[in-house]
């Protein structure tokens, strides 16, 4: 499965929070839509480099099965960042990710 287009499936929805040490606050990026190829390549490498990944199965808003991934990367991987958080809306149909 290359895109959501040709399934007419929903995409993987990415959230992305950063807290730096040069700012107040945490920043955030996103809703980004991105495929289903794209979201496999994170999540690959967030197990290999991540500090923590989480899965949680649940369903959305109007009750389809959604899978939500939590990949965060703890201090000390870049200067003056804190942390950076990224969260992944995944519908269950991709079950390969």
């Amino acid at each position: 499965m290359s895109g959501t287009q040709e399934t007419g499936m929903r995409p993987v929805i990415l959230h992305s929070l950063v807290h730096t040490t040069d700012r107040p606050g945490i920043r955030h990026w996103g809703p980004e839509r991105i495929t289903a190829a794209m979201a496999r390549k994170c999540l690959r490498m967030g197990h290999r480099v991540a500090d923590a990944v989480t899965v949680y199965e649940t369903t959305d808003r109007d009750g389809n099965p959604v899978r939500v991934v939590h990949v965060h990367h703890g201090p000390r991987r870049w200067s003056r960042v804190l942390f950076v958080t990224d969260i992944y809306e995944i519908p269950a149909a991709l079950t390969d990710i």
